[in-house]
């Protein structure tokens, strides 16, 4: 009984390593810019009535701070989906009352979901490197979304991001689709 214990902690050691691991990766990618945060911040607080100048150009509703925003949207909502049903399998694994089959399950699922986490920040990574713009990455089992910047993808772009995939993944090039953001 002790040596089932102890593989359940180290498993359960290895899956919240992987998963903070992914969690780290996929902030130090996506973190902020504190100048970019600052200017947001100072132009929420205007007062109402005052005059402002409004162009084309103005850095307060630039298209690249558009695309930013959405591809931040995007990947706040991956992050809580992913959030969620963390939570949802480490309520399984503690609870008391749960079938061994189920925790084995919910185990098997933690390591999965960590496994894709950590894929996903690191795609994202290598297509940002390799071919230069940002990138949101969605991986369900053997399919996989990939949602690039706007007037981004060319024929070489898109074999570029599924031979990072072929490289990385076992999903096969007809399961991956890469669109560009509107």
């Amino acid at each position: 009984m002790n040596v089932i214990i102890k593989k359940r902690q180290i498993i359960m050691s290895a899956l919240v390593l992987a998963l903070g691991s992914a969690v780290f990766v996929n902030w130090y990618f996506n973190k902020p810019n504190a100048e970019q945060t600052a200017k947001e911040e100072s132009a929420s607080y205007s007062i109402i009535g005052d005059a402002q100048y409004v162009s084309a150009n103005s850095e307060n509703h630039s298209v690249e701070e558009t695309v930013k925003n959405d591809f931040s949207q995007t990947q706040l909502k991956r992050s809580k989906a992913h959030d969620e049903a963390f939570d949802k399998l480490k309520s399984v694994i503690n609870d008391s009352s749960a079938s061994k089959t189920a925790v084995d399950k919910a185990a098997e699922d933690l390591s999965k979901l960590a496994n894709t986490i950590k894929m996903e920040a690191d795609i994202e990574a290598l297509v940002k490197s390799k071919c230069g713009f940002n990138c949101v990455v969605m991986i369900n089992g053997s399919s996989a979304q990939v949602v690039c910047e706007k007037d981004t993808l060319d024929s070489t772009v898109i074999l570029q991001i599924k031979e990072i995939f072929l490289k990385h993944t076992d999903i096969n090039s007809e399961n991956i689709t890469i669109f560009e953001l509107k």
